[in-house]
């Protein structure tokens, strides 16, 4: 008997089987980090923005010399455009503990729209394997050079070893074969002179969601602005945790947050 629920609980833990109960919404999984012997660092898609009078500000902490007394360690930025396009890769090796970083048109060639990136920390120095080092940080968005709205992370999407080996790995984010998930956005929108919902795909697969009576298609590692008119958004999908950062404008003000 033990040995079968053992099986079991393995086969339903399984990317297939966790995709069953996401589908048969039996005890459903959001979220799960693949584990493997060796110290991860994970990474949120942080949205980044040019576009309309914007620029983005990213605050991070360096957390390998903060917590672990690691000295030569270094980050990546991994900057992709909204369909998913790496346009530069950016590595930083002076770090102090309390750092930011700045992505604006002219940094990124008079580019003006917008995307995501991801951080990545690293080292040579021996780290115990089950460490996992999430980096949430902190995103500052600035209109018109306005003063910065700040928000915290939204949703992890990738990882990989703190040891540089190239392979990055996503699918933290679980999916289902239907859209029988439902995301409710606990703010009214009726007080507001406009409303963005801005949307990443955290995942490797194609993320299909209803907003206001409107069908949208996500594809793997892309992300959209969309704006809405109403006051209650529900977000109907097939991802277990599709959230979007909200960006408010009222009276000349901006508010920027997560769902």
């Amino acid at each position: 008997m033990k040995l079968i629920e053992s099986l079991l609980k393995f086969i339903a833990n399984t990317d297939l089987g966790i995709l069953i109960r996401n589908a048969l919404n039996l005890r459903p999984v959001d979220s799960k980090l693949q584990l493997d012997r060796s110290p991860l660092t994970v990474s949120d898609a942080f949205a980044w923005r040019t576009d309309n009078g914007y620029k983005t500000k990213f605050k991070y902490s360096d957390i390998l010399s903060l917590f672990y007394k690691i000295k030569n360690s270094w980050v990546e930025l991994h900057i992709y455009s909204k369909e998913n396009q790496l346009l530069k890769v950016e590595k930083f090796s002076d770090l102090s503990i309390s750092n930011e970083f700045e992505i604006t048109s002219e940094y990124l060639n008079n580019v003006k729209d917008y995307g995501v990136f991801y951080i990545y920390h690293f080292a040579n120095d021996k780290v115990d394997d089950e460490s996992i080092i999430s980096n949430r940080c902190y995103l500052g968005y600035s209109k018109d050079n306005n003063l910065y709205s700040f928000v915290h992370g939204n949703t992890l999407a990738k990882y990989t070893s703190i040891y540089p080996n190239k392979k990055i790995t996503t699918d933290i984010i679980k999916t289902s074969i239907f859209q029988n998930q439902y995301y409710r956005i606990q703010k009214f929108f009726n007080e507001f002179d406009k409303n963005e919902l801005f949307f990443a795909n955290p995942t490797s697969k194609i993320l299909k969601f209803n907003l206001e009576n409107k069908k949208y298609i996500l594809n793997p590692g892309c992300c959209m602005i969309i704006e809405i008119n109403t006051p209650i958004i529900t977000i109907k999908s097939n991802c277990l945790f599709l959230r979007p950062t909200i960006f408010s404008y009222k009276n000349g003000y901006l508010d920027v947050h997560h769902a």
